[in-house]
C-alpha cells in the first residue's frame, strides 16, 4: 500500500512545467461597445430626416427631427413677435428721449424763464434732477431690453425646440428600436412613442467582452494574465484580451466586472452580438516553471477522502509548493520561495 502511494506521488511530482493558459471556468458574459446611448423621442409627432443606420455618423449629426414643419411655423411666428416687440420698444424709447429733452431744457431755464414754459404746469408737475435720473434709468432699461430681445426669445425657443432634433452624442452607428417605414424620405408618425426608446447609438471604436467574477481569490491574481474566449457557430471564436476591471452593482450586490478588449478585426462580429447573453471561458496565463495538476487525478490521492478542500490536499501532497490558481479542471502550483 505504501509502495502504491509513493508511486502515485512520484507520478504527480514528475508532471511537466507548463506555459499554456489554464481554464479558470465558464462565466456569463455580454458584449458592450466603448459607449452606448439610448435615444428617446421627446414628444409624439411627425418624424423626418432619418439618418442612415448602415454607415457611421459624426458626433452631433442629426438622427431624426420631430415635428419639423411645426417648428418652422413656430419660428416664423416668433420672428414676427420679435419684430413687433422691437417696434414697440423703439417707439417707447423715442418717447422717453423726447421727454428727456424737454426735462433737460426745462432744468436749463432760470426760475423766471420757467414761469413762461408751457410744457409743465403747476409746482407738482415741475421736473427735477431726480426726474431726469428716473428717465435715464428707464431709457437704460429699454435699451437693455432691445439689446437682449432676440437672445431672450431665441433662448426660450431653443430650449423648447432643440430636443426635437435628435443628434448623435458621439461618433458611431445607429440601431433603430422601432419599425421603420419602407420609404423614409417621407414624413411618418409612430403611435405613442414619446419617452420610449427610438434608437440606440453605439460607439464602435472598441468592443469588450464583460465577465462578472465573484470569487475573491481571483481578484488577487495578476489581472493582466486573464483572457476570455466565446465559442461561436462553425468553430469560430471571439477572443478578448484584458483591458480593465471595475466594481459594478448587480442584483443588489457588488461584483468585479472584467472587461476584455475584442480585436479590431472582430468588431463587426461583436457589433452583431450586442444585446445577447453568452458563456465565456475565462483563461489565465500561468507562465513557466509551474506545475499543472489534474483535479481528476488528484482526487484519487489516498489523502483526498480526509481533506475538506483542494488547498488542504495540495498542502499535504505538495508541501514545498503553493497554489497559483485553482481552475475548472486543473490546479497550478509554484515552488515556494
Amino acid at each position: 500500500m505504501r509502495y502504491a502511494f509513493l508511486s502515485f506521488l512520484a507520478a504527480l511530482t514528475a508532471l511537466p512545467a507548463v506555459a499554456q493558459p489554464i481554464i479558470v471556468g465558464k462565466y456569463p458574459a455580454k458584449i458592450v461597445p466603448e459607449q452606448i446611448s439610448e435615444i428617446a423621442l421627446p414628444e409624439n409627432g411627425t418624424i423626418t430626416d432619418i439618418a442612415d443606420e448602415t454607415r457611421h455618423h459624426d458626433a452631433d449629426a442629426v438622427i431624426a427631427i420631430v415635428n419639423k414643419e411645426q417648428t418652422a411655423e413656430d419660428r416664423e411666428n416668433l420672428d414676427l413677435k420679435i419684430a413687433r416687440e422691437r417696434i414697440s420698444l423703439q417707439d417707447d424709447m423715442r418717447k422717453l428721449q423726447a421727454q428727456r429733452r424737454q426735462v433737460k431744457f426745462y432744468l436749463s431755464l432760470s426760475k423766471d424763464e420757467r414761469r413762461y414754459n408751457t410744457d409743465f404746469h403747476g409746482e407738482g408737475d415741475a421736473p427735477t434732477q431726480d426726474s431726469l435720473r428716473d428717465i435715464d434709468e428707464r431709457i437704460a432699461l429699454l435699451q437693455k431690453e432691445l439689446d437682449t430681445l432676440e437672445r431672450r426669445h431665441n433662448k426660450d425657443f431653443d430650449r423648447k425646440h432643440d430636443p426635437l432634433t435628435l443628434r448623435m452624442p458621439f461618433r458611431g452607428r445607429i440601431q433603430y428600436n422601432v419599425t421603420m417605414p419602407e420609404d423614409r424620405s417621407k414624413p411618418f408618425r409612430l403611435p405613442d412613442i414619446a419617452g420610449r426608446s427610438f434608437a440606440t447609438v453605439c460607439d464602435d471604436s472598441a468592443f469588450y467582452i464583460v465577465v462578472l467574477i465573484n470569487e475573491g481569490e481571483n481578484a488577487l491574481l495578476n489581472e493582466q494574465l486573464f483572457s476570455v474566449v466565446i465559442s461561436l457557430p462553425e468553430g469560430r471564436k471571439l477572443n478578448g484580451a484584458y483591458a480593465f476591471r471595475r466594481v459594478e452593482r448587480q442584483s443588489n450586490s457588488d461584483m468585479l466586472a472584467y472587461y476584455f478588449r475584442v480585436p479590431v478585426e472582430d468588431h463587426e462580429t461583436a457589433y452583431n452580438m450586442l444585446g445577447g447573453k453568452y458563456n465565456a471561458t475565462l483563461m489565465y496565463e500561468t507562465g513557466e516553471n509551474v506545475l499543472r495538476l489534474s483535479k481528476a487525478e488528484l482526487a484519487t490521492h489516498p489523502q483526498a477522502e480526509f481533506c475538506d478542500d483542494w488547498e488542504e490536499l495540495v498542502q499535504k501532497a505538495y508541501p514545498e509548493h503553493v497554489i497559483v490558481i485553482i481552475g475548472a479542471r486543473d490546479i497550478i502550483l509554484r515552488p515556494r520561495q
